[in-house]
């Protein structure tokens, strides 16, 4: 098993402790290999946007994410030869890190630049799990990194501009600031342990949101959106097979997932990029009695949590995964009508094999 794991967030958000309580917990069971930032590297070279002998900043940024790209690939080659057996990635900062340094045009630059074919799709599906660890303003110093060159509030504001980049990966998760470091490393461990388990029951709070109460404008603001078709395969009967057509940001990506029922409850046994046509092949196995369900998907953060919002037709479902004894917070600008959670009849297999325009009227 290999899983693949960024640490992001603003300069000071504590990833250097994290990172070596990381070792630490997992170097005995696991193959641990840390991926070292490309950014402050570069920069303790001596190449650097700022100060004498600056670059300009995109030129700067071409050369991270031709660095970083380099790095992965070379981390990915180097898997081959290691014996069988569980490795853990840890990147200090992934690609999309690039990208809350400079504007979304400039981005797209720097992506033509260096002549990869990858979207911000497949930046995403690179990595299992994104913990963006959000900074506080009396924990900021420049004492340990000498790369750092942030005032405290562009420190902030930086993390703030992290989590926006990183905004619509399927499994990013916020670790929110604490008074003692260790409740922040406790929640980056558990966060870890269950991308690290194969079989993880999480609890999903769903609510069934009425769009004419919601303030759509809002949440297209502070939202990346992707349009998912899904489509429901012909399998067991204790066993969901469901195929995913992605579109984000202007590029289409595939995924093909696999679910195991036990006692009532979803358990994700796989989840994989495909390509296109694996996708159209089995396509050709979809269950007849199911039709493709097609929704659009709002993903934002609200006070240190990830939420998804899904439209399909003229009715909303707001989702989030949470620990058993975790408190959902409703936003504000969410007009929620009632908890599903526990209303099979909102299940996706299910809302399937119904008329959706139904549900609009529950």
């Amino acid at each position: 098993m290999i899983r693949k794991v960024v640490l992001t967030g603003g300069p000071g958000s504590g990833k250097t402790t994290v990172i070596e309580s990381i070792k630490k917990n997992y170097g005995g069971k696991y193959k641990v290999i840390i991926v070292d930032e490309t950014a402050s590297y570069l920069i303790n070279m001596g190449i650097r946007p700022f100060g004498e002998n600056s670059i300009p900043l995109i030129d700067f940024q071409e050369l991270v994410l031709k660095t970083q790209l380099s790095k992965e690939e070379v981390i990915d080659k180097s898997l081959e030869f290691l014996p069988d057996e569980d490795i853990l990635i840890i990147y200090d900062r992934g690609i999309m890190d690039n990208a809350a340094y400079i504007s979304e045009e400039e981005f797209k630059e720097v992506i033509e630049r260096v002549k990869t074919k990858e979207t911000i799709q497949d930046f995403f599906d690179r990595y299992d799990l994104v913990l963006n660890l959000v900074s506080r303003k009396d924990f900021y110093t420049t004492d340990n990194n000498p790369a750092r060159s942030e005032t405290v509030d562009d420190a902030l504001s930086l993390g703030e501009k992290t989590l926006k980049v990183w905004t619509g990966h399927k499994n990013l998760k916020i670790v929110s600031p604490k008074d003692d470091i260790n409740d922040k490393i406790k929640d980056v461990l558990n966060y870890i342990n269950d991308v690290l388990q194969e079989e993880q029951v999480k609890r999903q709070a769903k609510y069934y949101v009425d769009l004419n109460l919601t303030d759509m404008d809002y949440v297209k603001k502070i939202s990346r959106v992707a349009n998912i078709e899904q489509t429901y395969l012909e399998s067991e009967d204790n066993v969901e097979k469901r195929l995913r057509k992605i579109t984000m940001c202007g590029a289409t990506t595939y995924s093909y997932t696999i679910h195991k029922i036990v006692n009532d409850k979803r358990i994700k046994i796989s989840d994989n990029s495909i390509s296109e046509r694996t996708f159209n092949e089995l396509f050709e196995f979809r269950d007849q009695k199911k039709n493709t369900i097609n929704k659009d998907r709002y993903y934002f953060p609200y006070k240190d949590k990830y939420y998804t919002l899904d439209i399909i037709d003229d009715y909303g479902l707001l989702e989030i995964n949470i620990s058993e004894d975790e408190q959902v917070i409703i936003p504000p600008f969410i007009g929620v009508i009632e908890d599903v959670s526990k209303n099979e009849d909102f299940l996706n297999v299910n809302l399937s094999n119904a008329d959706i325009k139904n549900f609009t009227k529950h």
